[in-house]
């Protein structure tokens, strides 16, 4: 073989080598985290994917970071009082009143039949005014008992746990997958990087 192709090939092989070696260990290294998703006995030693064996531990950690850093129940129960009550009792009212008013049945009633328009609205008015001053009574023990009764972090827990578990590696990579592809490619450059300086030191040593 001409002498100048062997060089070549000496040069370029090391960074070629080096980039399918890195994303080849990287791209292994990243599906050992998922599989085996059961444990599998290999001579002697039990081999299973990191994540499907500490499922319980990473559930709880996710459950307890989304509760402290993004919502909690302290944070859906301050939600109540954001909420329009009074745009929603109008309309339960308006609906209830209207509907139970002009009900053929009632209409056969004689004071009903001759029950105003102008009535009507006066009995809205009076409901409504009367569920709303219920609910601002109430609204400060509904958010306290509605913060005692509602555990966010065992209720997302006992969600993450009821998943099988293809459904809970989607779940992780669907957050994640393009950083474990970006680490896939990390790798290979890395590796091509390497066998760059292998080639440059031993072009220079030649």
């Amino acid at each position: 073989m001409n002498p100048a192709n062997t060089l070549t090939y000496s040069l370029l092989l090391p960074p070629l080598a080096g980039a399918v070696i890195g994303w080849l260990t990287n791209y292994v290294a990243i599906k050992l985290l998922f599989r085996p998703h059961l444990p599998v006995s290999i001579l002697g030693f039990k081999l299973q994917g990191l994540i499907p064996k500490r499922r319980k531990e990473i559930a709880r950690s996710i459950a307890k970071s989304i509760e402290r850093e993004v919502l909690s129940s302290n944070d859906i129960a301050e939600m109540l009082n954001t909420i329009e009550w009074k745009k929603e009792v109008e309309h339960i009212m308006e609906d209830l009143v209207e509907h139970r008013l002009s009900s053929a049945r009632l209409k056969k009633v004689p004071l009903v039949g001759l029950v105003t328009e102008n009535l009507t609205y006066h009995l809205k008015f009076l409901l409504t005014k009367e569920v709303l001053r219920q609910i601002d009574k109430k609204k400060g023990d509904i958010a306290s008992k509605f913060k005692e009764n509602l555990d966010l972090k065992n209720l997302m827990v006992a969600k993450i746990d009821k998943l099988d578990l293809m459904s809970f590696e989607g779940l992780l990579t669907d957050f994640i997958s393009k950083e474990l592809k970006h680490l896939e490619y990390l790798g290979g450059l890395m590796g091509l990087l390497i066998g760059i300086v292998q080639s440059i030191i031993f072009y220079f040593v030649l």
